[in-house]
This record gives C-alpha cells, structure tokens and sequence, in this order.
C-alpha cells in the first residue's frame, strides 16, 4: 500500500509542474486554471507571470490580485481542445 501511494504522489507531482514548464516555453502558449466551481480563466506569458511564494510556484494575473497555485492550471494544446 505504501508503494502504491509514493509511486502516486510521484505522478502526480510530475504531472504538477508540467503547467509551469510549458508557460515559460513559448509567449503563446496559454493555461487554464481553476477559479471557483465552475470558474475557469486562460493565462499566457502577456498577462500572468510565475512568482514564486514559500517555494511554491504562483501565476499571478498582471493586471488583477489573483493567484494561481501551479497545479490548479493545465495545460491547454492545440490537438487537445476544452472539453466540458
């Protein structure tokens, strides 16, 4: 049982910061994050930045005081597409 849960928390937190690294790739690659039980907002390099805050990564908005924790976001690609 132990093994099952380290080898979980090893793929979860691989798949955690995959959001951070396809951000800092390209300026048009964009991420969809988590704000509320329905709420989704799209953030690309034009309008968050990654901050980083107790050695946790953010994305924070800009222009707005809201703060993203990296693995609310995912990545949003172009053979993917949003499904709801």
């Amino acid at each position: 049982m132990k093994l099952l849960l380290l080898s979980f928390l090893l793929l979860t937190s691989s798949y955690a910061s995959d959001a951070v690294e396809f951000f800092q790739k390209n300026k048009n690659n964009k991420i969809l994050c988590h704000i509320g039980q329905y709420s989704y907002k799209v953030l690309s390099q034009k309008n968050a930045n990654i901050i980083k805050i107790h050695d946790r990564k953010f994305f924070k908005m800009k222009n707005e005081n809201l703060y993203f924790l990296n693995n609310s976001c995912q990545a949003i690609k172009d053979r993917d597409g949003i499904v709801f």
